[in-house]
């Protein structure tokens, strides 16, 4: 081969290698991450377990944009806009509230839920098995558990007569949780007092403002503020001497008395079989959103013993975690 042609051959295939290269690295798909506080350590772990367990690994295919609001989302109606705005290929978001915020940023990109209350009664989907829009994924029944969180609070409280009920005004699917708490309080013939809090200083407020007005026990109903605050929650209830009840777990293991409810890190992990699918070409309007079929009892046994209770053998024979 002549000297000339060899270096041309040459110049070709070097030419070449650049491109086969670029043809063969992977495409890296790009998650969002929404949420009105910030998510704890467990959470995103749980998220991005999930993902690499679907073959999503980040640095290699898969980068995670992780957001979250300081304060409510009409204090910062920007975020989930600057998050479109980053070209994500679909967006997990956790509660009601990022959904919403989701929802109004965008009507084409992919939004899976998790930690939803009813979504069918908020608007997000049209039913349960077709949703019918860009948005789809898990439920967390959180108003159809009051009842039975209720019901466990007096087996732990027998003495209950009055209970306090705390709830964030600024959750949408708190008018659906609340009117089921009450119900279910009612059913048993006890008082109640319902306050508002969605912040530290006001969760201190209310549970001290309860305390004065003699309740013997104070269900804190599902809202993302409650993971937030729940150290501060925990050590106020334990100074003002009420048991407190819940629907995570979180909030038990920073020193509430007991929980009942979905896992938040089972949600998810959950969640990314839906990203999963949504990536690899499914619409969210054609993949049914899931309702929890696992529910965990968390009793937190010193608080009950610090708050001077003595649970039930029975009833902690059925939890799933006691924390001693």
């Amino acid at each position: 081969m002549k000297r000339r042609a060899f270096i041309t051959l040459l110049g070709g295939a070097a030419a070449a290698w650049p491109l086969a290269a670029r043809a063969q690295q992977p495409k890296v798909w790009h998650v969002g991450f929404l949420a009105p506080v910030p998510p704890t350590p467990a959470m995103l772990s749980a998220l991005r377990d999930g993902l690499r367990e679907r073959g999503y690994v980040e640095g290699q295919n898969l980068s995670i944009d992780v957001r979250w609001s300081e304060g409510s989302f009409e204090q910062n109606p920007g975020l989930a806009a600057d998050l479109v705005r980053s070209n994500v290929d679909v967006i997990v978001a956790w509660s009601s509230p990022a959904v919403f915020a989701a929802r109004r940023a965008t009507s084409t990109i992919p939004i899976v839920m998790a930690s939803v209350g009813d979504p069918v009664a908020m608007g997000f989907v049209t039913n349960l098995a077709r949703p019918g829009g860009n948005v789809t994924g898990l439920s967390n029944m959180a108003h159809d558990l009051s009842g039975k969180l209720v019901e466990l609070f007096v087996e732990i409280v027998p003495s209950m007569k009055h209970v306090g009920v705390v709830q964030n005004p600024s959750n949408p699917s708190m008018p659906f949780i609340l009117s089921k708490t009450e119900n279910a309080i009612r059913a048993l013939g006890l008082r109640f007092e319902v306050v508002d809090a969605k912040s530290g200083e006001e969760f201190e407020a209310a549970l001290q403002s309860l305390s004065a007005k003699g309740v013997n026990g104070v269900v804190l109903l599902a809202d993302p503020s409650l993971v937030e605050n729940r150290r501060r929650i925990a050590e106020v209830a334990l100074k003002t001497q009420i048991p407190t009840a819940f629907q995570r777990r979180e909030s038990v293991e920073a020193g509430g008395l007991f929980s009942y409810g979905s896992s938040l890190s089972d949600q998810l992990r959950l969640a990314t079989l839906y990203v999963d699918r949504i990536l690899k070409g499914t619409k969210p309007a054609e993949l049914p959103v899931e309702q929890p079929t696992k529910f965990e009892l968390v009793v937190n046994l010193k608080t009950a013993k610090s708050l001077g209770l003595d649970v039930p053998s029975t009833l902690l024979a059925r939890a799933d975690e006691v924390i001693e």
